[in-house]
């Protein structure tokens, strides 16, 4: 395995993509071009999650994906639509260096876990917007995912982050942080949050989608990945939806690889990592 640290702002060295290559080996094909993984942890945009970072990489590694961890703009950095530029730039460097990495830069998938999913999948959705490629000074189509891979997202903010009310002596409430780090304002107007609201503006440039949450997440509601999917249906981009009955949030790979405690082991979730590297594969297969 080859591993690399590659800073993606000059400003922020927080913001950087780890690379996680297989060897040209001879015994393997020599130059044998490769489907690539981005994978963007969650973490609430105040921390990324090792959790759903560098353990995930490896399991697509295992299944003949290189692999990348993006550590986007979080804290004080997170303000949108930062975050999204930055896996932007992870996608564009990526195909940039597709030949040096044998990547096949047809077969680019954008993997995110809660936040991580929203900044996955948008870049999904706003790839082919200007602020994105005009910012970036790119060609759209540089900039477009071949696939999304989306665990637990959150999709919009009508009811995350889940918070009790604040009080002056309280302090402001997880929500309140949020807002106040991701829109500037703890208190965004509903035309603010629609504004990033991924559901609201899919259209048939959305590449195709994989989904997973359980139904009792009570975090994210399940109905972040239900909008997204009821989106995707209405503009006919193909997607593969699971939902299963039950599991806290934040599961990562569902089993004792990721767990911090018994609640993040899971049996009936832990199937999702290779129903999704079968339907990435079964889509790439497609490409041929």
């Amino acid at each position: 395995m080859i591993t690399e640290k590659i800073k993606l702002s000059e400003e922020n060295e927080g913001v950087y993509l780890q690379t996680y290559l297989l060897h040209n080996s001879g015994q393997f094909g020599t130059d044998r071009r490769r489907p690539a993984v981005i994978v963007c942890p969650g973490g609430g945009y105040n921390h990324t999650s090792d959790r759903e970072a560098e353990p995930v990489a490896l399991r697509f590694l295992a299944q003949g994906f290189h692999t990348f961890v993006l550590r986007y703009s979080v804290r004080e950095s997170a303000r949108f639509p930062q975050p999204f530029l930055d896996v932007a730039r992870a996608i564009s460097l990526v195909r940039d260096r597709a030949e040096e990495w044998l990547v096949n830069a047809d077969r680019v998938a954008v993997c995110g876990f809660s936040a991580g999913g929203h900044v996955a999948a948008a870049s999904g959705v706003f790839w082919n917007k200007p602020f994105i490629y005009e910012t970036l000074q790119e060609e759209p189509m540089k900039l477009k995912p071949n696939a999304l891979v989306l665990a637990y997202p959150v999709i919009h903010f009508n009811d995350w982050p889940r918070s009790t009310a604040s009080t002056v002596e309280e302090g402001p409430t997880e929500a309140e942080r949020t807002f106040a780090l991701t829109f500037g304002t703890p208190h965004p107007g509903q035309g603010l949050k629609d504004q990033y609201g991924l559901h609201l503006h899919v259209d048939a440039s959305v590449p195709p989608s994989f989904l997973w949450h359980t139904a009792d997440d009570p975090v994210v509601s399940v109905r972040n990945s239900l909008d997204f999917a009821s989106a995707l249906t209405e503009h006919q981009v193909p997607y593969e939806l699971h939902v299963f009955p039950q599991g806290v949030h934040g599961l990562s790979l569902a089993d004792e690889t990721t767990a911090t405690g018994p609640q993040h082991v899971n049996e009936r979730c832990q199937i999702w990592i290779d129903l999704a590297t079968t339907w990435l594969k079964d889509l790439n297969s497609q490409k041929n």
